[in-house]
């Protein structure tokens, strides 16, 4: 199966019911599939054939996955760009892809037209501006090619499961960028996966806040409403107020957001002003909750919410389910369908096979295996070699499964804090303080220190005004969870965490912003 078989199969069966809804404009199947057809002999018109990268560097829109769509249709291979990244990042990204034609919104023209000098790879551009009068000179209008292109019925290869179907770039928060190569047969079963453990229906409304450009937001949630015929309502950006008015007037049933957005949403003075009863589904992941947030969520958002784990490498590996989120707080859940999971020894030197793994409650690398693995890496078979082994895929996290399967997510391996000759998993402290009354968000890091090489320190956003470091020190001495050495030496407390669009902490930012304040 192909992406590109779902998407037509899926018109096929609903032509009628609504497929696509963004700003104030609504497509049915037939109307969307025909508008993705009209795109995608656009691009073949300009030279697009099977293989070539097509580029996509938008807001979270209909243009994106109109592109997307229409990259499947003609076995071409869709590069999605964060719409965040400067022109010097999306020229790194271009020039690594080799993509031959770049879809831009309007936003981000400035940007496009700094990287036009730089790179030659790309030999079209399509602006998705309003007014075809507001295009740049040489440039293509998104509009005219999708509404005014007259042949629809675009010749369509059929890929081998094996094709490329995207080529997803990390979002760098361990360093460069790197393209993840999905092909078909990771993406339909992305798709199948989700589809499944969700119970994803045809009358499904589901509420897209989360990029588009990035796996959890297409793949994991796009892609597998559209597989089962339901409804997607896409907002342009994300926001607490609109989110709930959109919630209420569409009647959105399921949603993809993160603990940030959640917490924002139920913590908003006019929450109560919203009905969000239609909800019957929430997915979340990325980044702890707290219990009385989590117990808050249930009781008066969605009495039925998803935490899932998962990368660009390998999406949805393990997920909680609705009757384990609060008894089985701060677990990521199990393996889920179509996923095998280990735990092995972790060492400096990364060489633990797969058969080494580690006893109930011990921390170690998680491995995984299944059909969402990843290809490898575009352009860099050293990274490929370093990350897939023996069939399994190496994740670089730290986790922990307890006696009843469950797994816990316990930082990255490059996170581990090292002080005073004690290993400290930053998880460890997090889980703990998530506990702590009046604390609404925890990050634990390492910061450099003069006697023990590294200190624990720990970012605080506050729930409570009134929260101190000494009420903190005094709760982290409490716990019978947490060794006297792993407790935080240094509290800072900020307005909120730097995070990721995926809602990633960004803890190598915290780590450059106040190592040399802390060492002054």
């Amino acid at each position: 199966m192909d992406i590109a078989s779902i998407f037509i199969q899926a018109a096929e069966r609903y032509p009628d019911h609504t497929a696509l809804i963004f700003e104030n404009r609504r497509w049915t199947y037939r109307e969307w599939y025909a508008r993705v057809c009209r795109f995608a002999q656009g691009l073949a018109d300009l030279g697009v054939r099977p293989s070539d990268r097509v580029a996509f560097y938008v807001t979270t829109s209909e243009n994106s996955v109109t592109t997307y769509f229409a990259c499947q249709i003609l076995g071409a291979v869709a590069v999605p760009l964060n719409f965040r990244l400067a022109a010097g990042e999306a020229e790194v990204v271009l020039k690594d892809s080799g993509a031959r034609v770049l879809v831009y919104g309007r936003y981000l023209t400035p940007n496009v037209l700094e990287v036009q000098k730089r790179v030659r790879s790309v030999h079209d551009f399509i602006s998705c501006a309003y007014d075809p009068a507001n295009v740049p000179p040489g440039h293509h209008h998104f509009d005219t090619i999708a509404e005014q292109t007259r042949d629809d019925n675009v010749a369509r290869p059929v890929p081998s499961s094996s094709h490329l179907s995207a080529l997803v770039y990390t979002s760098g928060t361990t360093g460069r960028p790197k393209g993840v190569m999905h092909n078909h047969i990771n993406d339909v079963a992305i798709a199948m996966n989700c589809v499944m453990e969700y119970g994803l229906r045809h009358t499904d409304i589901a509420l897209h806040i989360a990029p588009l450009y990035h796996v959890g937001g297409m793949q994991a949630f796009f892609i597998p409403h559209m597989m089962v015929g339901g409804t997607s309502v896409v907002l342009g950006y994300y926001d607490a107020v609109k989110t709930l008015e959109t919630i209420q007037a569409e009647r959105i049933t399921t949603l993809f957001a993160v603990p940030t957005q959640i917490q924002e949403m139920l913590h908003h003075p006019r929450f109560a002003e919203y009905d969000v009863s239609s909800l019957r589904m929430i997915t979340t992941g990325g980044a702890a909750i707290a219990a009385a947030t989590m117990e808050r969520v249930i009781k008066e958002f969605c009495p039925s919410i998803f935490n899932g784990y998962g990368m660009t490498e390998a999406s949805l590996a393990l997920l909680l389910h609705p009757e384990d989120a609060l008894s089985h707080l701060g677990s990521c859940g199990k393996p889920t369908l179509i996923t095998a999971c280990r735990v092995i020894a972790h060492r400096p030197q990364d060489d633990a096979r797969p058969d080494e793994t580690v006893a109930h409650n011990e921390i170690g690398q998680l491995i995984v295996r299944g059909p969402q693995v990843m290809w490898g890496y575009w352009n860099d078979p050293v990274e490929t070699a370093k990350k897939l082994r023996d069939g399994w895929l190496y994740t670089g996290d730290l986790v922990s499964k307890d006696d009843a399967g469950f797994f816990y997510f316990r930082g990255r391996v490059d996170d581990m804090i090292v002080s005073g000759g004690e290993n400290i998993y930053p998880r460890e402290v997090e889980e703990v303080l998530y506990r702590c009354p009046g604390l609404k968000e925890a990050a634990v890091v390492g910061l450099p220190d003069e006697k023990w090489g590294s200190v624990v320190t720990a970012f605080v956003v506050r729930d409570t005004p009134g929260l101190d470091a000494a009420a903190i020190d005094a709760f982290c001495r409490s716990s019978r969870d947490l060794a006297s050495y792993k407790r935080p030496r240094r509290i800072i407390f900020v307005d909120s965490l730097p995070t990721n669009p995926s809602g990633k902490v960004l803890k190598r930012d915290l780590i450059a912003r106040y190592s040399e304040t802390v060492m002054s």
